[in-house]
């Protein structure tokens, strides 16, 4: 993406706070959990938080971890302070400017500091960009306000469920005859496995050539477009099922964001490495084609491996399989403000055993989640 802002800082930490208030100035109307799917806690994974960005109040109980002073925090539009982790390593910073290029944020060559000189950051606009003034914009909503604005519907929900589920199965027992709990049998996984994915269980089997989990995606149908034209996928392919819950009534689920992933099908890297197989890129062309009929839709590609090797190299790999997926995309024609990417190592298993070539092969993979429609 062509850089829009260059960041000129002095120090690693100060130099990191400049990129994310240059995202701030791309995108002003960001709320705090924009900025933490924007920049994920798998860019600084020994930070000791659970985010790298954080509301100010709650940094202070993580000490000296978080920048502290007014001029060094970060302000959101409706006034909120944040705060930036502080603690930045080499590998980390260098994982973040990296990160930054997909927004149109690259960083100029860091100068060092003097002894007990505190760092600094300026920000450079780049190939006719001006940021919008912030008066200048509509109000809108954060995603942070909503939470709270849906929080006591959401708990008288959950404490109306809780009384159904209850009354059910004293009914139950009583029916019954007995009141002994119910245990629920552990699925026992094969070479057809049952996945945890959320839109369908998975089927399929091993390619013991090439180590790869081979999806079934189901008899071919016709997708047919607005403008008259058609993709041909399976009705159990990952293209499938991104059209059918974009067009959908289905919300986004802003709140657990395990919710609206799905697995792409026939994605394949060379082992070890974030280079596509060369049949994996018709898959992301697909995906490109349909989510340029939906102009409004955000999405996210998340890298996993399996648990071969160090988690250190893992989580490194998979940020970088990410990476080149949602940079795929992009040069397919998607914004690059609507792609984001993140990667997860060997957390969140679809197969948790981890035990089999079936088992490892599933977990190797990259996932799209749908944030925005």
């Amino acid at each position: 993406m062509e850089a829009k802002i260059r960041v000129h800082g002095k120090s690693q930490s100060r130099t990191a706070l400049g990129i994310i208030n240059a995202y701030l100035k791309l995108y002003p109307n960001s709320s705090l959990f924009d900025l933490q799917q924007a920049f994920p806690h798998s860019l600084n994974p020994k930070s000791f938080a659970d985010q790298i960005i954080v509301p100010h109040a709650e940094a202070k109980k993580h000490g000296e971890l978080f920048f502290e002073k007014e001029d060094e925090l970060i302000t959101l539009r409706n006034g909120k302070k944040l705060s930036l982790v502080e603690l930045w390593t080499k590998e980390n910073f260098e994982a973040i400017t990296e990160h930054a290029k997909q927004y149109g944020i690259e960083v100029a060559e860091m100068e060092g500091t003097k002894p007990f000189e505190r760092g600094s950051f300026e920000l450079e606009y780049l190939n006719g960009f001006i940021p919008v003034k912030v008066e200048d914009l509509p109000i809108e909503e954060s995603a942070d306000d909503e939470k709270c604005s849906w929080w006591w519907w959401l708990l008288g929900l959950l404490l109306l469920l809780l009384i159904c589920i209850f009354c059910f199965r004293n009914c139950c027992c009583e029916c019954c005859g007995k009141q002994d709990d119910v245990i629920m049998a552990t699925p026992i996984i094969e070479n057809e496995v049952d996945s945890t994915n959320i839109f369908s269980n998975i089927k399929g089997k091993l390619d013991t050539i090439a180590n790869n989990f081979i999806y079934d995606t189901g008899d071919t149908i016709n997708i047919q477009f607005p403008d008259g034209k058609e993709l041909k996928v399976g009705n159990n392919s990952s293209e499938y099922k991104l059209y059918q819950f974009l067009k959908s009534d289905a919300e986004v689920d802003t709140l657990d964001k395990s919710k609206n992933w799905i697995t792409l099908d026939r994605l394949y890297f060379e082992t070890g490495k974030a280079n596509l197989t060369p049949d994996s890129e018709k898959q992301l062309q697909n995906i490109a084609t349909i989510l340029s009929y939906f102009p409004n839709a955000h999405i996210k590609m998340g890298g996993y491996t399996d648990n071969t090797g160090t988690e250190e190299i893992n989580m490194k790999l998979s940020v970088e399989r990410a990476k080149v997926a949602a940079d795929n995309l992009i040069a397919n024609g998607v914004d690059a403000g609507r792609v984001k990417y993140e990667g997860y190592g060997q957390n969140h298993p679809l197969c948790p055993p981890n035990d089999t070539d079936e088992c490892r092969a599933i977990n190797r993979r990259i996932d799209v989640r749908i944030t925005k429609k």
